[in-house]
């Protein structure tokens, strides 16, 4: 295996290529981008390494994209910091600062990551045509921003590049939060959200202020269409930091336009479980049954 760094963005995003073999003789490969989740606040390794090692044993090339956060700031400054740590950085932030991780900036680096792909691909051996993005949590949330704005006028013009160049063939949605509101409403209904936390998760996203036009834009079922690449998504019932309704109302959105998808529920399990798997520390052997179900679907939608 062969690991290549490049970096992507105005901010201090990093994308990490793991690949497995290359040269001329050898059959260009899928690929996928990993957006791990984090809160746009930190990049989680618990949802990085251990699906890309998942992805590479299915011969896979794979990058995980460190997009801009307050922990990707600290680490390109040679800092680390906990989490804890970081919720006080960002609870001191100056109401002007700018992070990197407000909407659309992390979209735009998952779009540059793309391009960068498909502009190399015999450097990385990628078949241009299989190219696809995985996100948990708030990972999901970039990921699906791609697929459902890859097209659009706005994003290439921030872009730089024709939306060819960074269109999703499939994207993987993993736990993801794909309505903030939504998840507002549901958690103040349930008298189960940390006001804290959720209006913290708010700063990363939206900066100071949310406008109006960039929440509808970050409302990702708001723009399904039929140029949405085919879905896999998987949930759990019992998470109480994203809510499952919005894997619900994503899928029904695909549905009624006639998009490829597959939803995976599953009853127990919290929040952040990754692969489920030792590696990442929280083990559900049920829930684990995601990563062979989505190769299968992998396989079903060439």
């Amino acid at each position: 295996m062969e690991i290549k760094k490049f970096k992507v963005g105005n901010y201090h995003a990093e994308v990490t290529a793991f690949l497995g073999d290359s040269g001329v003789k050898v059959e260009a490969k899928p690929a996928v981008v990993i957006c791990p989740g984090g809160s746009y606040m930190y990049v989680s390794k618990r949802e990085a390494e251990p699906a890309a090692y998942e992805f590479l044993a299915q011969g896979y090339q794979v990058f995980i994209l460190r997009y801009s956060t307050i922990g990707t700031r600290l680490e390109a400054e040679g800092k680390e910091a906990t989490r804890d740590e970081m919720y006080k950085i960002a609870a001191g932030l100056e109401p002007e600062e700018i992070l990197g991780s407000e909407f659309p900036n992390p979209l735009i680096e998952l779009a540059l990551t793309m391009t960068h792909i498909r502009e190399n691909i015999h450097e990385y051996n990628v078949d241009a045509d299989n190219i696809g993005v995985l996100g948990f949590s708030a990972g999901g949330h970039l990921a699906a921003s791609l697929g459902v704005h890859w097209n659009q006028l706005w994003l290439s013009e921030r872009v730089g590049k024709e939306s060819r160049w960074y269109r999703p063939n499939f994207q993987v949605l993993s736990y993801p939060i794909l309505d903030y509101d939504l998840n507002r409403i549901i958690a103040e209904e349930r008298g189960i959200g940390d006001p804290k936390y959720m209006s913290m998760a708010s700063r990363m996203v939206f900066g100071q202020a949310i406008e109006a036009d960039t929440l509808d834009k970050a409302t990702v079922k708001n723009y399904v269409s039929e140029n949405t690449p085919p879905t896999f998504i998987w949930h759990t019932g019992e998470d109480k930091l994203v809510f499952i309704k919005n894997a619900l109302d994503f899928a029904d959105a695909l549905e009624r336009h006639n998009v490829p998808w597959e939803l995976h529920t599953f009853h127990k399990g919290d929040h952040g479980l990754s692969t489920a798997t030792k590696i990442t520390g929280k083990v559900n052997t049920h829930v684990q049954k995601w990563v062979p179900l989505m190769f299968e679907w992998l396989e079903d939608i060439k």
